[in-house]
């Protein structure tokens, strides 16, 4: 079965967010959304706890049910479940429950110009979001293993959400080798399926080709990306744009009927 892509572009910004859905099997899916905070919200580092309870607060996330890591840029996967802390800040670059234990529960990680992927299983429950720039490229594949043993690819849909993009993304040489060699056509010897294209373009990386790439030879049928891009639209947070004091998105997924979805 060949990978389904979804493309969509943001819309207006809505409480200093924005929100946009799965899709599987061609259809939204509702009481599930996927949220990232916009600039004008403010920088939602993990240390600052006051802006990023006043922003969860007011699009109706409950604080206390959001669980959250810090940004290493590592491919470390965290599980949440009964017996985790949402007052512990977890070390690692993405989060997933092991099951739907508590359907209140919340998952946050922050970026800027490195792709938030939202993913989530239609048949467990289970779900999870995951911060991946060019050195943690390959974490979306810990997150689907870490979810739950029960989790199988073709029920699993997945949410690129916006990143700095395959034109924009300008790299050294040595860079682009190794992110060639690691995740590139060229890598493979036996035929791969590479939805959104080249991982590499010219002097460029493509964080959305590398996870689609990596995401749909893992089985996942059913991928949703977004169109724009970090660098050039000036509503989202950008290192390359803002430099030194550049604004963190907070990318939270979470079940909810009452969030305004695309």
């Amino acid at each position: 079965m060949a990978t389904v892509l979804y493309s969509f572009s943001l819309a207006n910004i809505y409480d200093d967010m924005f929100t946009f859905s799965f899709f599987f099997e061609g259809k939204p899916l509702s009481g599930i959304s996927c949220l990232l905070s916009t600039r004008s919200a403010g920088n939602m580092d993990v240390q600052e706890t006051g802006r990023r309870c006043a922003f969860l607060k007011k699009n109706g996330v409950d604080p206390a049910k959001t669980y959250a890591c810090s940004q290493t840029h590592s491919q470390t996967v965290a599980v949440i479940d009964e017996n985790s802390s949402s007052e512990i800040l977890y070390d690692a670059d993405g989060l997933v429950t092991s099951a739907e234990y508590d359907s209140s529960v919340y998952l946050a990680v922050t970026v800027a110009d490195c792709l938030p992927a939202y993913i989530f299983d239609t048949k467990t429950g289970a779900l999870g979001v995951v911060h991946s720039g060019w050195k943690g490229t390959g974490i979306v594949l810990n997150a689907l293993k870490s979810m739950k043993v029960e989790t199988h690819p073709e029920t699993v849909c997945a949410v690129l959400g916006p990143c700095i993009c395959g034109d924009c993304y300008h790299v050294d040489g040595e860079r682009r080798r190794i992110f060639e060699a690691q995740f590139g056509s060229v890598a493979r010897r036996m035929p791969a399926e590479y939805p959104l294209g080249n991982v590499v373009n010219g002097d460029c990386l493509d964080l959305q080709a590398a996870n689609a790439a990596l995401l749909a030879n893992a089985g996942v049928r059913n991928i949703a990306y977004c169109k724009n891009c970090t660098f050039t639209d000036e509503r989202l947070g950008s290192f390359r744009r803002e430099g030194k004091d550049f604004t963190k998105m907070m990318a939270v997924i979470g079940r909810s009927d009452h969030v305004r979805s695309l």
